[in-house]
């Protein structure tokens, strides 16, 4: 038997048995909800998501903070949400932990609140994101990775099995260990999504300022600026773009720092 709550709007027909929706969910059509789902409360899942048996998604945070506040969970469209995962709602009025589209999200996963994690990004088993992280486009999450609470993951990083990450990771690097270290550049998860040769030669060369020669962060931003400035002056688009990429990262405030050697 099914509990749906009056003040949720259920647009899909593929629910299973067993299901929970709380109160002031949104659930779109095409989304399919297999048997023994808890969905608490002010969660909306867009059209064609996928969610197996056992998850649980919108309850309080594991956070001593959080007094009951109005809080959201947010999840796109085209996920796959596994068996046993769990999804938190947020800390703070009206704050939100949010998952975008195209995730693959494998059991036992853990995305607690006010996370963010974007589009085609694969967690998988057991890994766990502490509150407030930050999981960018196209990562890959091994089983049993750990995120500490605050990190930033930057685009088409892969992080190893059972990694201990502790600091913001920065776009297109393989990272592993406990605690994680950067080995190297992704460079077979770049040329799946569709980066040619010269892009990935510009990743190995932001790789080598930034792990290889001991800088600090100020002279790795200085170095990563001559390299754009050439790369303007040469007119090399592509290679601009891999740049960028990685600068944008950088620049942007971070609590946890960045990861260097």
């Amino acid at each position: 038997m099914n509990t749906i709550d009056s003040t949720s709007i259920i647009l899909t027909d593929q629910i299973g048995r067993n299901v929970y929706i709380g109160p002031n969910c949104r659930i779109s059509k095409n989304v399919k909800i297999m048997d023994n789902v808890f969905i608490e409360c002010n969660t909306i899942i867009d059209e064609g998501t996928v969610i197996y048996p056992f998850v649980v998604i919108g309850t309080p945070p594991q956070d001593k903070s959080f007094k009951n506040e109005e809080s959201y969970v947010i999840i796109g469209k085209n996920n796959i949400i596994r068996e046993f995962t769990t999804i938190h709602r947020a800390t703070g009025l009206n704050n939100k932990t949010i998952i975008g589209d195209n995730n693959y999200i494998m059991s036992g996963s853990h995305i607690a609140h006010n996370c963010y994690v974007g589009n085609n990004t694969v967690i998988s088993s057991y890994a766990a994101i502490a509150g407030y992280s930050f999981i960018d486009d196209y990562v890959i999450l091994g089983g049993m990775a750990g995120v500490h609470q605050k990190v930033r993951i930057g685009k088409y990083t892969i992080i190893g099995g059972m990694a201990k990450v502790v600091k913001d990771i920065p776009p297109f690097m393989m990272a592993d260990g406990n605690p994680a270290k950067v080995i190297s550049i992704n460079k077979e998860g770049m040329k799946r999504n569709g980066f040619n040769f010269k892009q990935i030669d510009i990743a190995k060369k932001i790789y080598k300022i930034i792990y290889k020669r001991g800088f600090t962060l100020n002279t790795i931003k200085q170095q990563l600026q001559e390299l754009k400035e050439d790369l303007i002056k040469n007119n090399q688009i592509d290679e601009l773009k891999v740049l960028e990429i990685v600068l944008d990262f950088i620049n942007l405030s971070s609590e946890r720092g960045l990861l260097l050697r």
